[in-house]
């Protein structure tokens, strides 16, 4: 063979590899629906009371334990959902673990938002030098109090006796609904310079107030643009004059929606309730009751998880109804171990920190503790399925582990996340189970821990990034603990762009890395297991890091000796060739099937609703082959900042994206 033929031999091999190892797929699927999915029992409350009274047994007290910091755009929904879970109410409680250092921050970032806004109120020349977050803040405060005046206008007898526009619209929504509605898309007018996409204002609307049909939606996002014009013309004029222009613009658009209003009688109309507003506004400004307000609006629209929490809890406790939930906040110089103290000084926060915390809480009776991450939405009868496992072999159930579709927020992620969020779900679908016949995996979230076994190895670790991979190895170390497989999944967001994806996995691979030192110094568990155990995180860690990343190089490396002639693809007969193009069809198809098996967990109140949008969702779907190159970037990048000595040290969360409210 010449040396092209035998440079386009090795190619082939290395892609007929690839596809043998994309086909184990198939084998974890056998395995885990004939072992796990299969075979799941159909379960009751009744059937879980009759079991345990022949066991002469109680039905087990578990506690769900939920780590919230910064999480309030998504924690309202996760207690509502684990407290609708099928099972004894009087028997379960949640526990949702909050952190002092939020308060503080919020406490400092507010004092600075309303100095500004009300700086900028007083006398629109003066300026505070915020972070840009912080003056974004500021704005959408300041959008929320003219939104309130310019409403209250709209609603009084001497609009009403010349206009009429806007008002029989919106007038039938309640107050704070129509409110927050009215601010948000003046917010998002904003954002877009005048002229904010259709389907933007829609899921404004839909979000807002999710009981609206589709034709509701079409007369209430009109009429809504038409109320935000007045508010956008006294925001230009007490606040940004350079706003005119995004003013034109919207009333340009505002009126192509409204087909039966002209710009004319829009921009007559929004000079008759904006003048008014203006006025009003700058009378107040000054007022005690109007930084009252502003505090208020501040409040309503960037609360902290524990104001979140604490309405949430106080909604629970005046209908008088189980389970409970507990609200408990970290000290800020909590030392961060079980059982730990108070330092006096500040402490870096993590989620094995927090966790730590919450257990001194638990209810005396509790046998198991669950872990959810703020944004988890667990299958309704896990908790029927953990306490069933608890009674017919406590000793085989001590630690469940179940898989994490993290698709949730699908349809707001970049088309690399999606991908890399179906193909997450799938490992955790079918290949969790595998894993788990070499290695004591534990995930940080839809974890099941019986409380003895926690007590036994003296809780989470405070200090690693992979807290969860860290516990799992511990308990099987210390204790013999292996991890069983949980037949019931939980959905959960995924970070919603690469930057952010990227951060996350980094977290993750330098958590690895740390478990895999601690392991190599621990010098007190028995030494056959620590090498067994060391070995196989090396080989499902390390090991297949470097491969898959070395692998990731070899499509391009074709490319390039293919372009200069470097490559002989006669050595390879037509069915070879053919079987190329089968592959890349079959990846693409099976990347479709799994958006298509994992559709029932993603949110779909912001999926695409043009043509081009749901064409462009599908297209993205097929750059699987880029979006494979990046997969093993971040763990890499660990190995070689690790290498350096400059690993990540520090737990950073992941941003969520926020959800529509699910009712009460």
């Amino acid at each position: 063979m010449t040396t092209a033929q035998t440079l386009y031999v090795l190619a082939f091999s290395v892609y007929l590899i690839f596809f043998v190892l994309f086909a184990r797929f198939f084998v974890w699927k056998h395995y885990s629906e004939k072992k796990y999915w299969n075979r799941r029992p159909s379960l009751k409350e009744s059937y879980l009371r009759d079991l345990g009274a022949r066991m002469g047994k109680a039905i087990p007290f578990i506690t769900i334990l939920v780590p919230a910091r910064n999480e309030s755009l998504v924690i309202e929904n996760t207690i509502k959902h684990l407290r609708s879970l099928d099972y004894p109410p009087d028997s379960y409680e949640i526990i949702v673990i909050t952190d002092e250092k939020e308060t503080m921050a919020s406490r400092d970032e507010r004092s600075r938002i309303l100095r500004t806004a009300e700086a900028i109120l007083q006398d629109r020349r003066q300026r505070n030098h915020l972070p840009s977050e912080e003056m974004q803040k500021t704005r959408s405060v300041i959008l929320s109090i003219l939104s309130d005046y310019a409403l209250c206008e709209f609603m009084s007898k001497r609009f009403q006796a010349n206009y009429s526009v806007g008002v029989p619209e919106l007038s039938s929504l309640p107050l704070p609904e129509r409110h927050r509605l009215i601010r948000d898309i003046c917010i998002e007018i904003l954002a877009f310079k005048g002229k904010p996409p259709k389907k933007r204002l829609r899921f404004i609307v839909k979000k807002t107030c999710p009981w609206l049909s589709e034709l509701d939606v079409e007369r209430v996002y009109p009429a809504s643009l038409t109320v935000a014009m007045p508010i956008l013309a006294a925001y230009a004029d007490l606040c940004d004059d350079s706003s005119y222009s995004v003013l034109k613009k919207a009333i340009q658009h505002t009126a192509e929606a409204n087909h039966e209003l002209t710009q004319d009688i829009i921009r007559r109309m929004t000079e008759f309730i904006a003048k008014r507003v203006t006025e009003l506004v700058r009378k107040a400004s000054r007022s005690q009751e109007f930084k009252e307000k502003l505090m208020a609006a501040l409040e309503d629209m960037y609360p902290t998880t524990q104001e979140v929490v604490e309405r949430v809890k106080k909604d629970i406790e005046a209908k008088e109804v189980l389970p409970a939930v507990k609200h408990v906040t970290v000290p800020f110089d909590f030392d961060g171990k079980l059982g730990g103290e108070r330092t006096g000084k500040p402490v870096p926060s993590t989620k094995g920190r927090a966790l730590n915390w919450g257990l001194r809480f638990i209810d005396p009776r509790t046998e198991v503790c669950g872990f959810y991450d703020a944004e988890s939405r667990p299958h309704k009868d896990v908790l029927l399925y953990v306490g069933y496992r608890r009674l017919s072999d406590p000793e085989a159930s001590r630690l469940l582990q179940g898989p994490v579709f993290q698709v949730r927020n699908f349809y707001q992620m970049t088309a690399f996340c999606r991908i890399a969020a179906l193909y997450q779900a799938i490992a955790h679908d079918w290949y969790l189970p595998w894993l788990f016949r070499t290695l004591p995996f534990v995930g940080g979230t839809n974890v099941f821990v019986a409380r003895d076994l926690l007590e036994d190895i003296g809780g989470w670790d405070c200090q690693v990034l992979t807290e969860d991979l860290e516990l799992g190895a511990r308990a099987y170390l210390q204790c013999a603990a292996w991890p069983e497989y949980l037949p019931y999944s939980s959905s959960e967001q995924t970070p919603p762009n690469f930057k952010a994806f990227f951060r996350q996995r980094l977290r993750w691979g330098t958590g690895h890395l740390q478990v895999v030192e601690k392991i190599s110094k621990d010098g007190s568990s028995d030494p056959a297991r620590r090498r067994q155990l060391k070995r196989s995180l090396i080989m499902k860690g390390q090991l297949e890091w470097v491969l898959y990343q070395m692998a990731t190089f070899v499509p391009p490396m074709a490319m390039v000796l293919h372009y200069k002639n470097l490559l002989d693809p006669e050595i390879i007969p037509p069915l070879g060739q053919w079987l190329l193009s089968a592959f890349s069809l079959t990846y693409m198809g099976f990347t479709l099937y799994a958006f298509k098996r994992y559709s029932a967990y993603l949110d779909h109140s912001a999926k695409p609703e043009t043509f081009l949008g749901k064409l462009s969702l599908y297209l993205g779907l097929l750059i699987l082959p880029l979006a494979a190159f990046m997969f093993p970037v971040p763990y890499t990048t660990a190995l070689i900042l690790k290498a350096l000595g400059r690993e990540p040290k520090s737990w950073v969360k992941t941003p969520r994206t926020e959800e529509a409210r699910i009712a009460s």
